[in-house]
């Protein structure tokens, strides 16, 4: 679920329904706090990434500041990830686009219940003006059909 903090910002686009993210402004950010789900596979890695509008040949660099912990152990740091341009190749018009961040190690999160934390925003002048951001998702691996069989697994 994305939130917006208590400064209100990133803007929502009520029209194209979406996040507008400004050029240059790593203060307006999509928060982000995520329980993964119980059928994740134990130590297996995760693929996050974001779908937004492309209006042009440039594409925005998207940063995230995340930390992934275990339910009863010691949160770790902030790491900081960002994107390199844009899955598709930009032609013309408005192109629904995804830009990958780098994989994040999943080996030592080897519990069936973990916690993801994510900043999400743009610090970056590579595209000028708002950049129109849809959907944060994150794919993974999963090796149980309906999750665990413990409530509240360590």
């Amino acid at each position: 679920t994305l939130r917006q903090g208590v400064t209100t910002k990133p803007d929502f686009d009520n029209t194209e329904l979406g996040l507008l993210f400004p050029q240059n402004d790593p203060s307006e950010i999509a928060y982000i706090i995520g329980q993964f789900s119980h059928a994740r596979k134990n130590g297996s890695d995760i693929h996050p990434h974001v779908h937004w509008i492309q209006t042009s040949a440039t594409t925005p660099t998207w940063k995230m500041d995340y930390r992934w912990y275990k339910n009863g152990e010691t949160i770790p740091a902030w790491t900081t990830l960002e994107t390199n341009g844009g899955v598709f190749p930009y032609t013309a018009g408005d192109l629904p686009q995804i830009s990958s961040f780098p994989t994040i190690d999943g080996s030592l999160i080897d519990s069936v219940s973990s916690i993801l934390d994510i900043k999400l925003y743009r610090d970056d002048n590579d595209l000028s003006g708002d950049a129109l951001l849809k959907e944060f998702d994150i794919h993974y691996q999963i090796d149980q059909e309906r999750g665990s069989t413990t409530e509240f697994a360590k």
